[in-house]
């Protein structure tokens, strides 16, 4: 006993002393947070875009970040404010201190973030960049579409001698798990209304509907329309010799790419840091400016970036800070806000990638009390989810409505539930690929009778009314359920159409002629009645502005407010993974993180997998009806 005694209480102590020892190096991290030196922009910068860092819609900060913060958003985390990165490029265009821009890197789409209709905003900022005679130098070693989407836009192209140009067109690959759930005995038993809302066929078909096959067509068109039309206006080609070279090369080698005027060189990565070096000394001279003692420290401890210890260099995400700071109206008596949605919506509070529906609304009361807000922007980009959710977020929007006039702008994706809740805005912007509509509901009951009687479960029930046990994943539902279930669709149906008819001011019809849960371009939308305007959040805030009758200048406030690094931390220890992640995660440490967190095609199936099966986990509306879309957002 006396050694069981002991034992327990070294165990004890050794748990005490990593419990301090934890405490005191977060402490320390954290009182170190806020010694981080502020950062000097040196003459002669080049303002260093690295696309491996996804762009979300989210609120920008006003600070560069501590060493905790830049510690917590190591990795995919790690992503940039849309808006950030566009005030940041107009500011450098400004900016006698940068010189020139380097865009490197490759965009790894994952989830709702560096979408194209936020890379198109992305290239527009570049193209407003440019108009200052500095150079955009963009560097590229295997760029697919998305990279080069982005990078046709800059001045000066280069490709990598040893690269090519993944660049064969769009496709839209989705993920079906039927045959997978009638293997282990899963069940599923929908009821929907609208004949292309496809969100439900990944457990209940084994491939794509007519309908589906038909809407993903157009929307992929579309997308890939506004590819062509951007890459063809930025290099000074023809859009029908941009589609000849894509159909009979795929994979576009360099010197293909050249002589097609895809790229203006190819050279190796010193070559265009030389490049840059000369562009620096020569803004250097230019303005007369020697080097001082912070700028020569400075460049040494940026030689980690670019590995040249002598050219100055800033990157966007240190930059975006300080000219969001700037941007800024504090002392302005009148304020516009941005409200951001972006994930799927859920019931209740939410987390990370997710909106929830109690935490959202509870933003929007605050907005809609706040005296010195004028008017609202909201930012929208998701595929939707729980229809109460949706509704409770609308609800607080219609209340705003009443007394200060709501924009909306949409990003990437504004569908389904993100649709339902632009419904209360007196104006719609979106991208010409944007994706939008999925106006359709549906409901989705798994059931687990087979799974569990093959391995000796089985279950029993005692019920005081008929359809007491109707949400049961223990048994499929009877037909009789299954029409109470479709029911409570048809009216979430109506009245989804009820509200998309008095905010477009089109009669039910004709809103259900548009509905059926099509998925629209922005482009389509637009011609449908479903969007007013073309253009980017700064198009959204100008209309806010001019309808909340601003005069002079105001600020602009970004909600939901950003966390701080403690909050970051124990979001961090309280936040757990997604169970798919997670499951896979534990079966194979090492090959799990790496497979999740690569590039390849592999990497980007298992991550699709993995975000489709946490979905269907998300799933938690309290009656079980659903305004989501499909996840089409695995375009490559």
């Amino acid at each position: 006993m006396k050694q069981f005694l002991t034992a327990i209480a070294a165990n004890l102590l050794t748990i005490a002393i990593c419990v301090v020892g934890g405490i005191l190096l977060i402490v320390g991290i954290a009182a170190s947070a806020g010694s981080k030196a502020p950062v000097e922009v040196a003459d002669g910068s080049v303002l260093v875009i690295d696309l491996d860092r996804a762009f979300s819609d989210r609120p920008a900060e006003t600070k560069p970040g501590s060493f905790l913060d830049d510690a917590l958003s190591a990795g995919r985390g790690g992503a940039i404010p849309l808006r950030a990165a566009t005030i940041a490029l107009k500011a450098a265009a400004d900016d006698d201190r940068i010189s020139g821009i380097l865009l490197r890197g490759s965009i790894s789409a994952d989830g709702y973030a560096s979408g194209f209709a936020a890379l198109r905003e992305l290239r527009a900022a570049i193209a407003t960049f440019r108009q200052s005679k500095k150079p955009v130098h963009a560097y590229l070693v295997n760029p697919d579409t998305r990279d080069y989407y982005v990078a046709s836009a800059a001045s000066v192209v280069t490709l990598d001698p040893f690269g090519s140009l993944l660049m064969p067109g769009l496709a839209s690959e989705q993920v079906f798990f039927t045959g997978m759930f009638e293997k282990y005995g899963i069940g599923m038993q929908v009821s929907r209304v609208g004949r292309f809302k496809a969100a439900v066929e990944p457990f209940t078909r084994q491939e794509m509907s007519p309908e589906n096959r038909l809407q993903t067509e157009s929307y992929l068109g579309d997308l890939w329309s506004e590819v062509k039309r951007g890459v063809a206006q930025s290099r000074g080609i023809d859009t029908v010799a941009l589609q000849t070279i894509v159909d009979t090369q795929g994979i576009i080698l360099a010197a293909d790419a050249k002589a097609a005027k895809l790229v203006d060189r190819i050279a190796y990565f010193d070559d265009v840091l030389d490049d840059l070096q000369k562009l620096a000394s020569a803004a250097r001279s230019a303005d007369g400016a020697k080097p001082s003692a912070k700028d020569s420290t400075r460049a040494a401890e940026m030689a980690r970036l670019l590995d040249r210890p002598t050219l100055p260099q800033i990157t966007l995400g240190e930059y975006a800070p300080i000219a969001v700071a700037k941007d800024r109206s504090f002392s302005a008596s009148q304020t516009i806000a941005i409200v951001y949605a972006e994930g799927d919506i859920v019931d209740g509070e939410g987390g990370d990638g997710t909106i929830g529906g109690a935490s959202m609304a509870r933003e929007l009361r605050r907005v809609r009390n706040d005296a010195k807000v004028k008017a609202v922007v909201l930012r929208v980009n998701s595929p939707g989810g729980s229809a109460i959710a949706s509704e409770q977020i609308q609800r607080e929007l219609t209340l705003i409505a009443k007394k200060k006039p709501i924009v909306v702008s949409m990003g990437t994706v504004a569908a389904s539930g993100g649709y339902w809740i632009s419904t209360a805005a007196v104006r719609v912007f979106a991208q010409p690929n944007t994706i939008t509509g999925s106006i359709g509901v549906f409901s989705l009951v798994p059931n687990i009778k087979t799974l569990a009687n093959r391995n000796g479960v089985t279950f029993d029930t005692v019920k005081t009314g008929r359809y007491a046990d109707l949400f049961s994943i223990a048994r499929p539902r009877s037909e009789a359920e299954l029409a109470v279930l479709q029911r409570g669709t048809d009216a979430v149906y109506e009245a989804f159409i009820t509200r998309v008819s008095t905010a477009r001011k089109l009669t039910p019809d004709s809103v259900r002629a548009i509905a059926e849960g099509r998925v629209w371009s922005g482009d389509d939308a637009m011609r449908i009645g479903l969007v007013d305007s073309m253009g980017g959040l700064d198009a959204a805030l100008k209309s806010a502005a001019t309808l909340a009758k601003i005069t002079g200048d105001y600020d602009v406030r970004e909600y939901p407010r950003v966390k701080s690094a403690t909050e970051k931390l124990t979001d961090m220890l309280d936040n757990k993974p997604t169970p798919v992640a997670a499951a896979i995660r534990a079966a194979s440490p090492a090959g799990a993180n790496a497979l999740l967190s690569g590039r390849g095609p592999a990497s980007s199936l298992a991550r699709d997998i993995t975000h489709e099966l946490d979905v269907l986990l998300r799933y938690n509306d309290p009656r079980g009806v659903y305004a989501r879309m499909p996840f089409v957002l695995r375009i490559h």
